[in-house]
């Protein structure tokens, strides 16, 4: 089927403080709990699954797991735990474009 609409959440580990790059507050990931997220990680690997769990630290439990393999080898995984400090981005569901967080951000 079609694929959904995600808009990307770029996230900056720079000086050991972290940052969105968009100024997307770290609460925005609570929001996806129990959402479908994509998240790419800094070797390559990207996992698409359902968030269970996101800590402020941006790790992550993911369930239902579809791993893509930078070598493009797909393998499915009943959960996954992923370190936020390996992380490159993370895709967020569109719906939460609406969040009450994220409009706060926007009328900064």
């Amino acid at each position: 089927g079609p694929s959904p609409l995600y808009f990307t959440y770029c996230v900056s580990f720079e000086r050991g403080g972290i940052m969105s790059t968009a100024g997307i507050p770290i609460k925005l990931l609570f929001e996806a709990e129990g959402m479908k997220v994509t998240v790419e990680m800094k070797n390559g690997e990207i996992y698409r699954g359902l968030l269970v769990t996101a800590e402020d630290s941006m790790n992550m439990t993911l369930s239902d797991v579809v791993r893509t393999a930078r070598n493009g080898q797909v393998s499915k995984l009943p959960s996954v735990y992923l370190r936020g400090s390996s992380v490159r981005f993370i895709a967020l569901p569109e719906l939460l474009k609406n969040a009450p967080v994220f409009k706060k951000v926007a009328t900064l």
